[in-house]
């Protein structure tokens, strides 16, 4: 397995794997639309997505989408880690452990201070892989959101 960073040519592989993320998640098929927004974040470098790639044949394996956050009080950049999805196929293999340290060790070639993610609290087998990695429950602070 070969983690490497996004580029333009992955897009229309990547964005199948993601399109089917996104369906998981509760949303609506969208092929066009999910190649579109791929594309769209990295020509404009909004989000940085690492993918790995099976070694035996070419094909995406999983994904991790990183966006960059700063935080204003630490004078700082970090990281928000929004999605993560790896294919059926290789569900298993530790592809989701190494996408997640792949990010970790960007954060840290970048100075990030911190990682930031998000999961359902009843998804304990992610809760599980994100602890395993050093991820800690943040019991300091409450989030808020107000639809738009």
């Amino acid at each position: 397995m070969k983690i490497l960073r996004c580029e333009s040519h992955h897009v229309p592989e990547v964005a199948q794997l993601f399109d089917e993320y996104r369906v998981f998640c509760g949303y609506k098929s969208d092929l066009i639309g999910t190649e579109s927004f791929l594309t769209s974040l990295i020509d404009s470098q909004a989000s940085t997505l690492f993918i790995a790639i099976d070694s035996e044949c070419p094909e995406v394996m999983g994904f991790v989408n990183l966006y960059p956050s700063f935080s204003s009080l630490a004078l700082a950049r970090l990281w928000i880690l929004n999605d993560l999805g790896v294919s059926n196929r290789y569900r298993g293999r530790g592809v989701s452990k190494k996408l997640i340290q792949a990010a970790i060790d960007f954060a840290k070639e970048t100075q990030a201070i911190r990682i930031e993610l998000k999961t359902e609290k009843r998804n304990n087998r992610a809760r599980q892989l994100y602890q395993s990695l050093g991820f800690e429950i943040d019991c300091e602070n409450i989030y808020y959101r107000v639809p738009c």
